[in-house]
């Protein structure tokens, strides 16, 4: 069969508002067959729908999920004291804005849909496509779905608590079974009703706010009443062990993640070059601030051993001592398990957006099929694929500790990738100089996203205090590494022998 020469030409986004240009070509040699796995029709593009408002929007609504909800009895269980944990919050706070600053400049220098996919394909072109591949697998496999999961099974602890007035002692399936459903809701909509589902995000983020509103609310006020109860003697049983700190970390970072959101659907940003600063930092910062103010009011109102013992219904606890039975334990239960299932659609919407982009980019079989966008405007094959893995990692992990396991294996590789990202954005602003760089981050914000990345990395592998539990402390590191070794095999496979990317969406633009 005759043997033709096709011009590959390598994607990059310029700092303009969302238009592609060239930075390089290559040719390679295709049969007649190749070409019959391509597709001759231009497939339609996702719309520009958000503006900065429905940005921040996304933004908040990714980040207030089941974490501030939910950790804060974790955080104080591995820290070991009050004052500690509080320090905990502060400073994952500040690493979180050192990272947010970071992806500002690689998303305003690089606007197009796929985050670390996208930057780590620049910085790192040889292997070809090794990091982005390895990327996309991990998040798509193990980053986005566990986290998803971790949220959808919290959604389901607060419908059951408004269900039956109590905080622990719920059937571990029918939380289970609840989630599952928030999944499948969220997909439902994101699917059919784009528009929507965007208006549902905003208000739904409207509910989480003032949820976190009233925390810090009631907080000051019960402190001017009777004064703090947690804050006495506050650093006292303060662990001193390194693998402490991490645990509490994971989940203190898990509760703050969802700043890069839009660097994942930048493509329907509106003017991204001037809308992804304002809207990612400024949503951190007004997170940010609630949450402190926000464990310091569970502090205020409730005691350490109260805080213990609420595990991941703490946010409950607090507001039936705040206000009684009915409010505590009905209705209040019942408005965080719809803020948390606000953070389920938002996280649905940006992991479909990295598997659609990842499908377009040939990392994966059947990119057609993933990477197409339905007549109703949203990458429904993704968002599908998306729910399904979402559904495994809610019904798989066994019972007890599954919410902190969850937490600890998407922890993982989205810390390394976090890394990863940061020093290819170092490693670029040598080898891409002529690149329009908007904004440019700090050098102390690049250098602590590094070393934080690095940390979250190494220590989880050092045994702790104490390792009494049912999943040992290594499982979930463990389990992540070996995905992503196992994703290496098979890049092989679909970049190096099937030459996905030669064959996909943006080789034929």
């Amino acid at each position: 069969m005759q043997e033709v020469d096709i011009p590959l030409t390598v994607h990059r986004v310029i700092a303009d508002g969302g238009r592609r240009s060239s930075i390089s070509s290559a040719t390679f040699s295709a049969t007649g067959s190749d070409l019959l796995d391509v597709e001759t029709a231009e497939p339609a593009e996702l719309e520009r729908t958000l503006g900065l408002w429905s940005g921040m929007a996304i933004v908040i609504g990714t980040i207030i999920g089941s974490g501030i909800f939910s950790t804060p009895s974790l955080i104080l269980t591995a820290v070991g004291s009050v004052g500690m944990s509080m320090v905990v919050w502060v400073l994952g706070a500040a690493v979180s804005v050192c990272a947010c600053v970071a992806y500002m400049e690689l998303g305003t220098m690089l606007p197009r849909s796929g985050g670390e996919k996208e930057y780590l394909q620049a910085a790192f072109p040889r292997p070809r496509a090794l990091l982005p591949f390895v990327f996309c697998l991990s998040s798509l496999a193990v980053g986005s779905p566990s986290g998803l999961a971790a949220d959808s099974a919290v959604t389901g602890t607060y419908f059951m608590y408004a269900a039956t007035g109590r905080s622990v002692e719920h059937s571990e399936w029918a939380q289970r079974a609840i989630g599952v459903a928030v999944a499948l809701f969220c997909t439902f909509m994101h699917g059919f009703f784009v528009r929507a589902a965007i208006r549902l995000q905003s208000v739904l983020t409207v509910v989480k706010v003032l949820l976190l509103v009233l925390i810090v609310a009631v907080g000051f006020g019960v402190g001017i009443k009777r004064g703090t109860r947690g804050f006495g003697d506050a650093f006292a049983g303060t662990s001193t062990h390194p693998s402490a700190y991490v645990s509490a970390l994971f989940k203190v970072f898990f509760a703050y993640s969802g700043y890069t959101a839009l660097n994942y659907s930048i493509d329907e940003l509106r003017n991204p070059v001037r809308n992804l600063p304002r809207a990612a930092l400024g949503g951190l910062l007004i997170t940010a601030t609630l949450y402190v103010l926000s464990n310091a009011a569970y502090f205020v109102v409730l005691d350490e051993a109260a805080v213990r013992d609420a595990s991941t219904a703490v946010a409950g606890v607090f507001f039936t001592e705040a206000f009684g039975a009915l409010w505590g334990q009905r209705v209040v239960p019942l408005l965080i398990g719809l803020a948390t299932l606000g953070n389920v659609m938002c996280g649905m919407f940006s992991a479909s957006r990295v598997l659609f982009e990842a499908a377009r980019e040939g990392y994966l079989p059947w990119g057609r099929v993933l990477g197409s966008i339905s007549r109703f405007q949203s990458p429904l094959v993704a968002l599908v694929v998306s729910c399904t893995l979402t559904i495994v990692y809610i019904v798989t992990p066994p019972a007890g500790e599954a919410y902190a396991f969850l937490i600890d294996i998407g922890g993982y590789p989205l810390w390394l990738f976090y890394g990863l990202a940061v020093v290819g954005l170092l490693i670029m602003r040598r080898s891409h100089r002529d690149l329009v760089r908007p904004f440019r981050a700090w050098h102390v914000a690049n250098g602590v996203t590094i070393a934080t990345a690095v940390f979250m990395c190494v220590v989880p592998f050092v045994k702790p205090e104490s390792d009494d539990g049912e999943i040992p402390y290594w499982a979930a590191p463990l389990a992540a590494v070996a995905f992503i070794l196992l994703s290496c095999v098979l890049w092989y496979v679909q970049v190096v022998v099937r030459r996905g990317p030669e064959r996909s969406h943006y080789a034929h633009k």
